[in-house]
């Protein structure tokens, strides 16, 4: 508004341009500066339809440039738009546009004035020109810095995504593994206990002996159930609040699972026994639970501990799927590492199904384990069972 407001009259009374004409001409240049905002090409037409009127228009004896100040405001200001919002080529089309239209307004005086052109007049015309191309080039230098800060925004919301799909994931598989070794573990014990409860205890009725047998099997299914629901989760975020095991729990772990009626046998250095020493189970001079706490910390740190029991607990849980009835023995060691050894026997006869597994446990294994800087080897005995050999550091 500000320029129609000012060049209608300008090129009215200065430049003796009839008033209709002068308005249209006015309001095509100024129109032409926010059209170029969304549609450059139809706004370089427009104002270079209204330069050229203006020019042809315009009386050459009114100055030494045809066009009023505010034509070249329009038309500078024009040129900076579209370097702003749109390909500089496209700027750069504006810009000759602009100077092959006062080229003409230069002829055409050249042709009509007495004298040869001025030297204000060449002086205006290069002045204009050069405006425009600075124009030009700020236009074009701001929308790359617009578009690079622009870009890396977009560069650091994609960072920041990923990096919280990262800590998801990661957060998901820590909980599926605790998940894992936790209820697998248990719902394995539960199986076990059911299969076998007939033999250990002779004399059952058939009813409770079918009970059992129905608890055996929900077990199993609820096992084949969350192996997949853990697929699933390992494929949001919670603290983890609760106490985590650790080495000095191993002794509880495997007495935990005798009393399943399975076969497990422990063998602890003495140095790693907790404070009063353990208690024997079933006559077999084994280690069993601990009888009093002890100072573990000083010994074995917390994250090799709590290795060490995932290690413990995930094998003895494979044996029972796997192995159903085999003796298990557990070997647990220190020197300047901690070696663990877990190895089971064949499976017993006598019709136990063993259980199928979802290729998650000697993973789990492997992972814990190598996050550590240890070393797993796991394979076949020559006696027909399979043995874990892991070696944690210190």
């Amino acid at each position: 508004m500000v320029l129609v407001a000012t060049g209608w009259p300008i090129l009215a009374a200065v430049h003796h341009v009839h008033v209709a004409i002068a308005m249209v001409l006015a309001v095509g240049q100024a129109a032409a500066v926010p059209l170029a905002v969304r549609r450059p090409i139809p706004a370089l037409l427009l104002s270079t339809a209204a330069a050229l009127g203006t020019t042809l228009a315009s009386d050459p004896a009114s100055g030494p440039w045809p066009w009023p100040v505010t034509t070249l405001i329009a038309f500078i200001l024009l040129v900076l738009v579209v370097a702003l919002r749109h390909p500089w080529r496209i700027g750069a089309v504006a810009w000759c546009a602009g100077a092959l239209v006062g080229g003409l307004g230069l002829a055409l005086e050249s042709s009509t004035a007495e004298a040869a052109l001025s030297s204000a007049t060449l002086s205006n015309a290069v002045v204009c020109a050069s405006i425009a191309g600075g124009a030009l080039a700020v236009g074009s230098a701001l929308q790359v810095l617009l578009a690079s800060r622009s870009q890396l925004d977009h560069e650091r919301q994609l960072t920041a995504e990923e990096e919280t799909k990262r800590r998801e994931l990661q957060q998901r598989n820590r909980i599926a593994q605790e998940l894992h070794d936790v209820v697998a573990h248990s719902m394995s014990v539960i199986s076990v206990q059911a299969t076998t409860a007939p033999y250990r205890l002779p004399g059952m009725d058939e009813p409770t002996r079918g009970e059992f047998d129905s608890i055996a099997d929900s077990s199993r299914r609820a096992l084949t159930e969350m192996r997949g629901l853990l697929a699933i989760l390992r494929g949001d975020d919670a603290a983890d609040t609760t106490p985590q095991p650790t080495i000095a729990d191993i002794p509880q772990l495997v007495v935990t699972t005798r009393s399943s009626g399975a076969h497990v046998e422990l063998e602890i250095d003495p140095e790693l026994l907790p404070l009063g020493g353990v208690t024997t189970a079933g006559g077999t001079g084994v280690p069993g639970a601990p009888s009093a706490a002890g100072d573990w910390s000083a010994v074995v740190p917390p994250a090799s501990g709590l290795t060490a029991y995932r290690v413990v607990q995930e094998a003895i849980s494979n044996a029972l799927r796997h192995a159903p009835g085999a003796a298990i023995r557990v070997q647990v060691s220190v020197g300047d590492q901690i070696g663990i050894r877990i190895a089971n026997g064949p499976a017993a006869r006598g019709g136990l199904v063993a259980s199928p597994g979802a290729g998650l446990g000697l993973k789990g294994i492997r992972e814990r384990v190598s996050a550590l800087g240890g070393t797993v080897k796991a394979g076949p005995t020559p006696e027909g069972g399979f043995a874990v050999k892991v070696r944690l550091p210190l």
